[in-house]
This record gives C-alpha cells, structure tokens and sequence, in this order.
C-alpha cells in the first residue's frame, strides 16, 4: 500500500511540476528539471517495488495522465483569464513618398532626440536630427533622405527669410 501511494505521490509532484513549467515558467528552470527527476524516481520506484510490468503500466499512466492534464489545462478558461490581452499598436515607420526631397521645409511635432517625427507638407514622417536634438515645433530643413527616415538640421534665419549669406548688395 505504501509503494502504490510513493509511486503516485511522486507521478503527482512531476505532474504538478511539468505543469508549472510548460505555462507559467519561462525556459527550463528547476522546475522541468524538478520534473523529469520525479516521474523518473516513480517510475524506478514502481520497477524496483513491483518488477517490469509495474513500471510499464506507471509508465503508460503516468503519460496519459500528463497528456490529459496539459489537453485540459488549455482548453480551460483559466490559462485564458491569466493571459496578457494587449494589443501591439505600434506600425513600422513607412518608406519616405517620392515627393519629399532634399531641402524641403517642415515643422517637429514631438522632440527629435535624436529621432521623431515632422510633418513636411500633408506628410508626417519619422525624422533624426543630424547633430543636434531639435525641439517641438521647430522649423527644420531635410538635409538627407533614406529609405524609412529623414535627416534633419535646424532650419536657420537666412533660410525662413530667404537671403543668402553670400549675396552682395545690389547698387
């Protein structure tokens, strides 16, 4: 009587065990290794205490057993209302449209630290400061484009006002 409740009392710890592993423990912890220790011990419990047939037939409900609990566990609403029901909201930033070019103006709307977002025309795209960090609502000059990103400078007086630093005055 006492093999019998040995035997199943180790099958129900590495039951319990494989359990927590598979759905709550990320990776192989102690608690897999924890697991395969016991339903080995019970299963060489049941060989040494009732010979070759006894360990076969724990092997089979051991099993069976396992099978059936981790089929039930995630077919119950349990496993359900303990998951993460969060939506991922973020997109990847999209290619740059053909008619954004070098040189055109635009506005930060959120702090280039050193990427952000600007908006240039109706178009608002990802954006990184060249060698600063720019404020909101800064006036900026795209100074390069790459595929899903432009690059930035800081838009300077003679450029809102459009004078050229190398004009010479007109007589």
């Amino acid at each position: 009587m006492f093999d019998i409740l040995a035997v199943t009392l180790l099958i129900i710890l590495a039951l319990v065990l494989a359990v927590l592993e598979i759905f709550f423990l990320p990776g192989i912890t102690i608690a897999g290794i924890c697991s395969v220790l016991f339903y080995g011990g019970g299963i060489y419990y049941a060989y040494s205490a009732f010979g070759t047939n006894g360990a076969v037939i724990t092997l089979f409900i051991a099993a069976v057993t396992t099978i059936a609990v981790i089929i039930g566990f995630m077919r119950s609403r349990s496993l359900d209302k303990m998951s993460l029901h969060t939506e991922i909201s973020s997109v990847v930033p999209s290619p740059i449209t053909p008619d954004i070019k070098v040189g055109d103006m635009g506005v930060t709307l959120s702090r280039l630290n050193p990427m952000g977002k600007i908006i240039v025309g109706i178009h608002t795209i990802e954006a990184r400061a060249d060698n600063e960090l720019i404020d909101e609502d800064t006036p900026v000059k795209i100074i390069r484009i790459e595929p899903t990103v432009v690059i930035v400078c800081k838009e300077t007086e003679n450029e809102k006002t459009g004078n050229n630093i190398n004009t010479s005055k007109q007589k």
